[in-house]
């Protein structure tokens, strides 16, 4: 049997196992909306659960039915191959949020830019800096988001997620999820990040937000967010900065069809809108990465993913 038609048998039993529970799903969900690059091609199944015990109930019926889940955020620091994405989207919405003193607990589906304005009503300092992420807190976490000095393993106590392999879910402390710069053992071992918890210091609203207007100043001044982007294309090597490397090789504007080097700030790439392609956001990023290696013998790294149904070699390139 076909990898095609492996796939499609899954699909059915996941259709019939999410029926059985009640839960919705949408065929040949187009991604491409659903993210702020606004590219790519239909997800096989979509769904968009409201809690993260429906979250939990998707994951379970995935797994059940051997069907591959990817989880969606607030749809930043992707990019979705043309083809799209083979099995189940989980575009997560679970948004509650608690305070409890200094200790805010969050779901996943949390928007980070919102909730760094609930922390200044709060008098809640240490996450001003977060009104740059414009991605999810679930996300933020998975990828230990930071900008302006500051990135979620400096704030986060206790993160709750969902294991595959046990097929629980599990608590786990920091110190047990290797974070490092943009990385964390969630990139590595298929575990879902449904909520977490961090732990903030007390300040006044008034300052904390005028903090978070110098934040929103600076990003529109230097970021091209009137365009179609992922946000940081590549990693900062240590000691530089990447967008400072591609500027000093002359590629501000380089274009390949409908994806450029954004003229505003060179580690953004931004697409035509209505008619841009992933393939031409790969094949800009990866003749950024040759020309910096041939000037400077600096190595970029990605810092957006590359998900879906891609080519073969298309993603050859390492990192």
């Amino acid at each position: 049997m076909s990898s095609a038609a492996v796939m499609a048998t899954a699909l059915e039993r996941l259709d019939a196992l999410a029926a059985a529970r009640g839960l919705s799903l949408t065929r040949d969900a187009s991604m491409a909306p659903l993210t702020t690059l606004r590219v790519g091609g239909p997800a096989d199944r979509l769904a968009a659960p409201e809690s993260v015990e429906e979250l939990v109930s998707l994951l379970e019926v995935a797994a059940e039915a051997g069907v591959p889940a990817f989880l969606l955020g607030k749809g930043s620091d992707i990019v979705v191959a043309d083809a799209g994405i083979r099995g189940l989207v989980i575009r997560t919405r679970a948004d509650e949020v608690s305070i409890d003193g200094r200790r805010l607990r969050a779901e996943a589906g949390t928007s980070m830019t919102a909730l760094a304005k609930r922390c200044a009503r709060e008098g809640l300092a240490g996450f001003d800096w977060a009104i740059s992420i414009p991605g999810s807190f679930g996300g933020a976490v998975w990828a230990n988001a930071g900008a302006h000095g500051g990135e979620m393993a400096q704030v986060l106590r206790e993160i709750e997620a969902w294991d595959p392999a046990a097929r629980r879910r599990v608590v786990l402390a920091p110190a047990d999820c290797a974070f490092s710069y943009r990385e964390s053992r969630f990139k590595h071992t298929g575990e879902v990040v449904l909520a977490a918890t961090i732990e903030l210091e007390r300040g006044e609203p008034e300052a904390i937000s005028a903090r978070i207007a110098e934040h929103q100043a600076q990003r529109k001044a230097t970021q091209p967010l009137a365009d179609q982007n992922a946000g940081s294309v590549f990693r900062n090597p240590p000691g530089d900065h990447a967008g400072r490397l591609i500027d000093a090789a002359g590629l501000k504007g380089h274009r390949i069809g409908s994806a450029q080097v954004s003229t505003l700030h060179a580690n953004f790439i931004v697409t035509d809108r209505g008619t841009g392609r992933a393939a031409d956001v790969r094949a800009v990023g990866d003749h950024v990465r040759r020309t910096v290696a041939e000037r400077f013998g600096i190595h970029l790294q990605y810092e957006i993913e590359f998900v879906g149904d891609w080519p073969p070699g298309a993603l050859d390139e390492a990192g």
